[in-house]
């Protein structure tokens, strides 16, 4: 484990996780990667949803929209402040047993996706609410290239090797639009913030709502920003506790059910056949964890624990690492441009 460990802060130093809005850094490279090996209790695994890596850009424009993103990334009203974003994200999910070269009918597919996301997070502060939109396009199958990149950490790690790879889901294309909407429920202390969420996702990706609530304690800047930059930006040094629990329904996800199309793949057939396992379609978890904010610098660490997405896998908890760095200098007006 202190191998792998020391192997992920070498490649994030050289967040699908929102973050706070930073007024000062109108640019940001945004890095998360989401593991289940980590694990604040010390039980650490190699199974269902296993590995997820993700590298993005973050920016504030100086001109208005248009096109895609003036009519399908919704603003929070005139005043809002919008942060853009591209990114590029892998995620793998593996059975339990990877050292099986036989298909696992009980346990979660092999399976894999690789696919880029745009999307604006606009922020009112005047009505404390926010809007996350985003639509994400890939590939899931072996053009993931989740195989690889799994096989590649394992060798260079010295960890067991996957052998189960060829039992892999087939093919398929991946498209989702996505939206979330935030509000402040409670805010009685500076210092203490309680959000609700709520998020529904509809595409050939995940079809699925969520509702989640949001507790932030510590030192903090407000997390719906400010129209006034010195108050959004007060504090140069943020420490602080969250937890966010959270129920889903899920109606499908490809990833744990296969994607467009697989049906017509005869592997895929016979292994869906054989299946003796179901995805879950409710779904309860909580994530929790501790940010740290070094001027305009964010390191978070969350632990993720949810009940089981398969029927007979067990509740499962996944380690995640946020980084945002910022790559503009820091701004020095005291007011937010119209965007």
């Amino acid at each position: 484990m202190k191998c792998r460990i020391i192997w992920l802060l070498l490649c994030v130093l050289a967040e699908t996780a929102q973050a706070q809005v930073m007024q000062d850094a109108t640019k940001q490279i945004r890095i998360y990667e989401d593991d289940d090996y980590f694990n604040l209790w010390g039980r650490g695994t190699d199974r269902a949803y296993s590995n997820g890596l993700a590298i993005g850009y973050c920016y504030m424009k100086k001109k208005p929209s248009v096109f895609l993103d003036k009519w399908i990334l919704r603003e929070a009203g005139p005043n809002a402040i919008n942060v853009f974003s591209w990114q590029v994200t892998q995620v793998t999910m593996t059975p339990n047993d990877i050292s099986a070269t036989t298909y696992q009918p009980d346990d979660f597919y092999y399976a894999g996706g690789l696919f880029a996301s745009h999307g604006l997070t606009s922020y009112n502060p005047d009505r404390k609410h926010s809007f996350h939109t985003e639509f994400l396009f890939g590939v899931m199958g072996p053009w993931a290239l989740s195989k690889e990149g799994q096989t590649l950490v394992h060798n260079v790690i010295s960890y067991q090797r996957p052998k189960g790879w060829s039992n892999q889901l087939p093919n398929a294309p991946l498209f989702n639009y996505n939206f979330t909407y935030e509000a402040m429920l409670w805010n009685p202390l500076k210092s203490f913030e309680v959000i609700g969420g709520g998020t529904a996702r509809l595409g050939l990706m995940v079809n699925s709502v969520t509702a989640s609530l949001c507790l932030r304690y510590g030192l903090i800047n407000p997390y719906f920003g400010h129209q006034d930059l010195a108050t959004a930006t007060r504090r140069k040094f943020q420490l602080y506790i969250m937890a966010r629990p959270q129920l889903n329904f899920v109606a499908y996800n490809a990833l744990l059910q296969g994607g467009l199309f697989s049906s017509t793949d005869s592997q895929f057939a016979a292994q869906k056949a054989e299946q003796r396992t179901h995805m879950r379609m409710l779904v309860a978890g909580v994530d929790y964890g501790v940010g740290i904010v070094i001027k305009r610098t964010t390191i978070r660490y969350t632990q993720r624990s949810s009940t089981e997405w398969m029927a007979g896998t067990h509740k499962h908890s996944v380690g995640n690492f946020t980084f945002l760095i910022p790559i503009s200098r820091q701004r020095t007006v005291h007011r937010t441009p119209a965007l």
